[in-house]
């Protein structure tokens, strides 16, 4: 159904549309006559195999290894005959986040087609919707969104559930809007806990072929959600005793509550308390945040806090990576487009980040990773609060609050001319620099928070051998990769008291070097920059040496977009090193 919407859509724009399974084989071909002549030399057609394996780089293949929307523009294909094609792919996934298949829309265009990548997408997305709806006829599903004009769109969050209240599986708008990073964190959880709502709430809305009267997530006020919930043909509600194993306590449903809040980031580490005190004092302000620190130090996490203590809390809080999104998506998905702004858009258009943030707060993930000539349209946002959604002539007007965050450092950024100088300062009204994990005085405090987080409301005896293992590793990864470990260890432990015969090294493996905390701290604070470099170049190098300079295969295996590999093999010099290689082997990507 959905190819044959696309293929209404692109009629007479010399474009095939394709389907293929997980391995790369094309399942259905849709193709315009103006361009068939062209595809069959291409080998478009049914049963051919597109994977990188067999074709090196191109969409459809290309797509199934990195598991993202890609577009693969002419000489950027591995063999000749493919580089008269520009081929932008999506995949798609079950309902518990295993690919599928890969959908692709490929023509001989001579320009880039970014807006057809978003097409691609938009169209794997109403697959992947329409799967799992097919998928879960026996569970209730929840459809949902902060906006109630997107329930029932490609872009909302489906949720299936059982009679238990145990979330089945999940589409990825619903990971998305919900803030969790994969199916794993989902599935198998309390649909209450996930949606931060009662179940009595739910199944009031049992059947709602509307909005429903009230938003759910009342128990949290800035994450409320406009919903339907279906349940199977035939099926009776839930009796209410069966969920009463998995309705909160109010001491529960509190520290959910506190989640988010400057409260819970108090603590007795006095460079961590003095972040807080600052925040509290421009809470209200109209100035900008820039948050610096390193991965896994709470970013994210403080920005939400910020947002949760200020007047726009009930506003929504919308989060852009600006790392995640590929370079071809961001200016749609940070500006929106207007209805039939290129080939193949919708009808309605796409509202675009920033308007969805309109009243509360945009938060800009990683915004030293985002593409400098987006950055002076972005300024410009900022400075005269509208915004022109691309292909549209109509200003409309914005309110905002901005936080943004990096890794980085912003003047280093600059040295290099990697990012605006005016949009830094405009952004940085004040800088809060979090402390990573090695160098805070409360890591027994946060051990037991964060045990607490993971499973309120249970006792845990933690044995002091135990604590002082834990409090003895330099934790690169920060909170992050503390919380992973907890998470792990209690998932696997025999009581409720926590010995080092729970705790694995292994799941330290290849820190090694951050033992002694001290020293490593040290030696940063000698020479940071230049070792921190070194190490990503040297890195970088074994990674790509390992898959043979095979830039998605190296994305895949250090969880980063091809595009933030190809920056990086930039900024290190390798890419005069994987030339000479290529001259010598007569070997390209």
């Amino acid at each position: 159904i959905e190819m044959e919407a696309l293929g209404k859509l692109m009629k007479h724009s010399e474009y095939s549309i394709m389907l293929t399974d997980r391995d790369g084989v094309i399942v259905s071909y849709l193709g315009d006559t103006g361009f068939s002549a062209t595809a069959r030399r291409s080998g478009f057609r049914e049963g051919v195999m597109w994977g990188e394996r067999e074709m090196g780089t191109n969409g459809m293949g290309t797509c199934l290894i990195a598991e993202r929307p890609v577009m693969i523009h002419r000489t950027d294909h591995f063999l000749a005959q493919n580089t008269q094609l520009t081929c932008s792919a999506a995949p798609i996934f079950d309902m518990r986040g295993e690919l599928l298949a890969a959908l692709d829309i490929s023509g001989a265009s001579t320009s880039p087609q970014p807006h057809t990548l978003a097409l691609v997408d938009m169209a794997a997305q109403n697959v992947e919707n329409r799967t799992l709806l097919s998928a879960c006829k026996e569970f209730h599903v929840v459809r949902f969104h902060r906006c109630p004009e997107f329930v029932s769109t490609p872009g909302e969050g489906v949720l299936a559930f059982d009679d238990q209240g145990l979330v089945k599986g999940a589409n990825r708008a619903a990971l998305k809007l919900l803030g969790y990073r994969d199916h794993e964190a989902v599935c198998g959880q309390p649909v209450e806990r996930v949606l931060d709502t009662s179940f009595a709430t739910l199944m009031r809305l049992t059947g709602h072929s509307g909005y429903p009267a009230e938003p759910l997530g009342s128990r949290l006020p800035q994450r409320r959600w406009f919903a339907s919930v279906h349940t199977p043909a035939g099926a009776s509600r839930p009796a209410q005793a069966s969920v009463g194993a998995i309705v909160r306590t109010q001491g529960e449903a509190g520290a959910a509550e506190a989640r988010g809040s400057l409260d819970c980031l108090e603590s007795a580490d006095a460079t961590m308390h003095s972040c807080v005190e600052i925040l509290r004092r421009v809470v209200d302000r109209d100035i900008s945040v820039l948050l610096l620190g390193e991965t896994g130090t709470g970013k994210g996490y403080c920005a939400r806090a910020i947002h949760n203590a200020s007047s726009r809390a009930e506003k929504p809080f919308v989060t852009v990576n600006c790392a995640a999104i590929p370079e071809t998506l961001i200016e749609s998905e940070l500006f929106g487009h207007k209805g039939g702004a290129f080939t193949g858009a919708t009808r309605e258009g796409g509202m675009g980040r920033i308007l969805q943030a309109n009243g509360g707060t945009l938060f800009l993930d990683e915004i030293g990773d985002m593409p400098i000539a987006l950055q002076t349209r972005l300024l410009n946002v900022i400075e005269d609060r509208e915004v022109m959604p691309l292909g549209g002539n109509k200003v409309v007007s914005v309110d905002v609050r901005v936080i943004s965050a990096t890794q980085h450092h912003p003047l280093d950024l600059i040295a290099r001319g990697q990012f605006r100088e005016d949009l830094y300062y405009r952004l940085n009204g004040i800088t809060v620099r979090l402390p990573p994990l090695r160098q805070r005085t409360d890591g027994a405090e946060l051990i037991r928070k964060l045990l607490h987080d993971e499973a309120p409301g249970t006792p845990f005896e933690l044995e002091p051998a135990l604590l002082e293992r834990l409090l003895a590793h330099g934790w690169p990864g920060n909170l992050r990769q503390l919380r992973n470990v907890l998470r792990t260890m209690l998932a696997l432990r025999t009581s409720d008291r926590l010995t080092l015969a729970d705790f694995n090294e292994e799941w330290l493996a290849g820190n090694a070097a951050q033992g002694a905390p001290g020293a490593a701290a040290s030696h940063l604070e000698r020479d940071g920059e230049s070792v921190l470099s070194d190490a990503e170049r040297d890195a970088l190098r074994r990674v790509l040496e390992m898959c043979q300079w095979n830039v998605s295969e190296a994305a895949a295996r250090l969880h980063i977009s091809r595009r933030t590999i190809y920056r990086k093999i930039h900024r290190h010099g390798l890419l005069r090193h994987a030339q000479s290689l290529r001259a010598g082997t007569g070997e390209s990507e």
